[in-house]
């Protein structure tokens, strides 16, 4: 099998020649993995051996690489990274790593009516270039292909900081739903685009919205089905049409919501963070497993910075036995392996997936 037919087994449930790989490395493990390994950028790549590759637009006017989920268009003289909601980021420096956070102040804290709403500097679908995706999808035709979307949810709450939208919700719920249209609005036609340039050659489309801590919902499970289902069921009918799967990434205890996830017709569900409630792999591949494919679930909180390589070896081998049984099963982890994980732990969970 390549890796194109390798996943599509798995995601329709059928049991590939091996388990797919996707896996995502923070830029310091990266760089970590070649110099223990000896390896440049294209060996290391082809090493690991991720059979899913990323097709993106590309932004016409970014200032700075460095950014959260959405490019960067202003530096502020506070140093901080304004993206094209006007959100600040800043960005962190560890002894491990570098990240980027929330600045604090939000654009639309403050504000307080529909008008005011309808003022704010809105991205548009046409700041991104879109002509590169059908070569890159020719050029990668072995490989499964995704692009993805953000989601309302989060960029709501980064617009307004999380205290503010939450009452929204509860007090003023027709200002928090223009204020979720305004991004649905965008994000839709900007997802319809990228599909329409993919000309059904999508394997996967991506939608991103962190809905969930390590313990339960942001909200209760009535108000997610409120505000948020119906909401993201316009993405869920938008994906198929184009003949993609959908992969719904939150990180967190999403379990209360999973039969509506499936409902409204998620294929692929990302990242199954093992250490929050409720988010048991193997007990969610018993209780889901006829509908939904797991992306993800190789804890990277305890299990891959902590764990000797001979467990790490051995718990893969359950994952890929057990979650990936018949198929419905994509190695990769609980997030982005972080720059903590051990260069043999890594070695140990690859040589597991491709035997």
């Amino acid at each position: 099998m390549n890796s194109l037919e390798r996943v599509q087994a798995a995601i329709h449930q059928q049991q590939p020649d091996r388990v797919p790989i996707d896996l995502c490395f923070a830029p310091e493990l990266w760089d970590k993995l070649k110099l223990e390994l000896g390896y440049d950028d294209a060996r290391l790549s082809k090493w690991i051996g991720n059979d899913i590759v990323y097709v993106e637009p590309v932004f016409k006017n970014t200032v700075s690489e460095i950014h959260y989920a959405d490019p960067t268009i202003e530096v502020t003289g506070r140093g901080h990274y304004l993206d094209i909601y006007r959100v600040p980021f800043r960005q962190v420096k560890t002894e491990l790593q570098t990240y980027v956070e929330l600045a604090g102040q939000p654009p639309l804290q403050h504000c307080s009516s529909l008008p005011e709403l309808e003022n704010h500097p809105w991205p548009q679908p046409d700041w991104w270039d879109y002509s590169r995706i059908p070569g890159e999808l020719a050029k990668n035709h072995t490989k499964a292909t995704y692009s993805h979307s953000r989601g309302f949810f989060e960029i709501s709450h980064f617009l307004r900081g999380m205290e503010e939208f939450m009452m929204d919700l509860a007090l003023n719920p027709r200002f928090a739903a223009a204020l979720m249209d305004h991004i649905v609005e965008y994000l839709l036609e900007r997802t319809r685009i990228i599909l329409e340039k993919g000309q059904g050659q999508f394997t996967i489309y991506e939608y991103n919205d962190d809905v969930a801590s390590q313990t339960s919902l942001f909200m209760s499970p009535d108000m997610w089905r409120k505000f948020n289902k119906p909401r993201m069921a316009k993405f869920c009918d938008l994906i198929h049409s184009h003949g993609a799967k959908v992969k719904y990434h939150s990180c967190g205890s999403v379990r209360a919501i999973i039969p509506d996830l499936i409902e409204i017709g998620v294929d692929i569900l990302n990242p199954v963070q093992p250490l929050a409630q409720g988010m048991d792999p193997f007990e969610l591949k018993r209780l889901f497993g006829k509908d939904l494919v797991f992306h993800g679930g190789v804890d990277i909180q305890n299990l891959l910075p902590n764990a000797a390589a001979v467990e790490v070896r051995e718990h893969t081998r359950r994952m890929i036995g057990q979650i990936g049984e018949n198929g419905g099963f994509i190695l990769s982890g609980s997030h982005t392996l972080q720059a903590d994980i051990p260069v043999q732990n890594i070695i140990a969970m690859l040589e597991e997936a491709k035997k």
